[in-house]
């Protein structure tokens, strides 16, 4: 007997839109939805539209590396009473990069776009990707990635209770019905990892190693360790959650204190042994005690020293981006009076 999936990923390579006009949950006009989404009803910004809901570029410069940090199964998607399970916030994040990311307490979900339920939109602005072997195809197209986005709701809500907290979290529009979304997103969980573009070959990530991850990629291409697959450099964080001075000495603080307080333990031991020995020598204890302790206080100095020049780093770097801010302002009311 046939897999069932099987035809169901011929209908996708072969249609475009990916569900038939009668099961689509938006019937606004294109036009109408266009001035909800801010942008202009033609093509080109439709395309924009599209590029800024769906496409994952910082996500898709560290694909080749991802597998070190993520589970690399697509249906690695907890649902979403499960993260208020695991005392999960849910916050809703229009960056797409976000999209699935969770930080301890948190899980970054972008909304589902009211386009995407649209038949016309489909029709119109997200034309079909040509057949391609994934290796050679490009890792974003607006195609492969809107069914892919919708992939990941098939897997976040599968619930009733599901679809509650989507909708009082403001994920999903809310004229829509339980049932009528389960018939719309049901095909979706069938899908396989060829129809959908790059990023959604995984699922959720975890931002503390997505961070890991592009820091080493970095620091690898600053010493020619490999070239990298774009031109384009990549920041030292995946996205970026100490805005404050104070919040980053907060974060490096508790694991320095635990450092120092391991030391301070060590070096009093090392002071009892010696005191025990009296005026007995052991000559190789004494020297390792005394180059531990040099160790120690050198240790010590380096993360203060590291502060202050931080910190006198970053006022110059902010009094050169005022200063540079005011520059600007004051060129573009001299180039008005003229």
């Amino acid at each position: 007997m046939a897999d069932p999936s099987h035809f169901l990923t011929k209908m996708f390579q072969c249609e475009s839109p990916p569900f038939e006009q009668v099961s689509q949950l938006n019937r606004d006009s294109s036009i109408n939805l266009a001035v909800r989404h801010g942008i202009q009803d033609t093509a080109a910004g439709w395309n924009g539209c599209l590029d800024r809901d769906l496409e994952t570029r910082l996500t898709d410069d560290i694909y080749p590396y991802l597998w070190l940090v993520a589970t690399q199964d697509a249906t690695h998607i907890d649902p979403l009473h499960k993260h208020l399970i695991k005392k999960r916030a849910i916050v809703t994040a229009e960056d797409p990069k976000l999209h699935l990311v969770w930080f301890y307490e948190t899980v970054y979900i972008k909304p589902l776009p009211d386009y995407l339920l649209n038949y016309t939109i489909w029709e119109k602005h997200i034309s079909k990707s040509p057949a391609q072997p994934i290796s050679n195809r490009p890792r974003y197209d607006k195609y492969r990635a809107a069914l892919g986005f919708l992939r990941s709701y098939s897997f976040l809500i599968r619930h009733e209770s599901d679809f509650i907290i989507a909708q009082k979290a403001n994920l999903l529009p809310k004229y829509i019905s339980f049932q009528r979304f389960q018939k719309f997103i049901q095909p979706f969980r069938s899908l396989n990892n060829y129809d959908v573009s790059h990023r959604y070959h995984y699922g959720q990530f975890r931002l503390t190693r997505l961070n890991l991850i592009i820091r080493l990629v970095r620091i690898a291409n600053i010493l020619y360790l490999f070239r990298p697959d774009s031109e384009r450099r990549l920041p030292w964080n995946y996205q970026e959650q100490l805005w404050q001075t104070s919040q980053y000495l907060q974060h490096y603080a508790a694991p320095l204190i635990f450092v120092f307080a391991i030391l301070s333990l060590i070096l009093s031991s090392m002071q009892v042994v010696l005191a025990a020995l009296g005026s007995a020598t052991w000559e190789v204890f004494i020297r390792i005690s005394w180059g531990f302790s040099i160790g120690t206080i050198i240790f010590a100095i380096l993360p203060i020293i590291s502060t202050l020049i931080g910190v006198s780093i970053l006022l110059i770097a902010q009094g050169q981006f005022a200063m540079r801010m005011k520059w600007r302002a004051m060129r573009s009311k001299n180039g008005a009076k003229r």
